[in-house]
């Protein structure tokens, strides 16, 4: 059955909790670079909380589907999902590569850079999906996330380029070694891939706040 006149509350509740799962996925990302003897149990943990971002997701699908007037845009809305399950997705390949590659521990320092601007977008993007229903409230405290968003991920991008260049740029040339590199390159990747789709959210929310002004 359509729903005509569905509650806002029911989309922003919904990117609510997703958002809340980020910021787990996040804490436990911070935990693997600094409990590397907890991997298996941590990747572990952040497959099954993927599994629930998941099914947040489908529901905002369904609902999506059964809803005639929605409070935002519907493609807004569908970015959101998108991009949120892409940034939990992210976290958790990256995770699970550390484990299943058996990198050799401690971890190289450039994770903890990536996870590290993952946490603190991650939290922006946790204060953004609360303030979303409060346009006019916020508008200004939005527009001010939607640019620390943007500075975050100018900063992965260095981040990136320096993680790259410290792996390829080696006198050490083993089967192993190279092997080692092939597997940190997709890791680093990954993790900027997280980063990428975390500055995509801060675009869709000044979009938003452009067609709702």
């Amino acid at each position: 059955m359509i729903n005509l006149f569905p509650k806002d509350k029911v989309f922003y509740n919904l990117f609510e909790k997703q958002a809340e799962k980020l910021t787990e996925a996040a804490q436990i990302l911070d935990r693997v670079v600094k409990e590397p003897e907890q991997l298996e149990e941590l990747a572990q943990t952040l497959e099954e909380l993927e599994i629930e971002a998941d099914s947040l997701g489908h529901d905002v699908v369904d609902h999506l589907r059964r809803s005639f007037i929605t409070p935002l845009e519907g493609d807004d809305i569908d970015i959101l999902r998108q991009k949120l399950d892409d940034i939990m997705d992210y976290i958790e390949r990256a995770v699970n590569r550390m484990s299943i590659y058996k990198i050799a521990k401690p971890f190289p320092k450039e994770i903890g850079a990536y996870a590290d601007i993952l946490t603190q977008a991650v939290e922006k993007i946790n204060k953004g999906m609360k303030e979303i229903q409060h346009l006019g409230k916020y508008q200004d405290d939005i527009h001010l996330l939607c640019q620390e968003l943007n500075e975050l991920e100018n900063r992965g991008d260095v981040i990136n380029r320096n993680a790259l260049k410290h792996l390829m740029n080696t006198s050490e040339i083993t089967p192993e070694r190279n092997l080692e590199r092939i597997k940190l390159k997709e890791i680093y990747e990954t993790l900027e891939m997280a980063i990428d789709c975390c500055e995509d959210i801060g675009n869709t929310l000044e979009s938003i706040l452009i067609k709702n002004r």
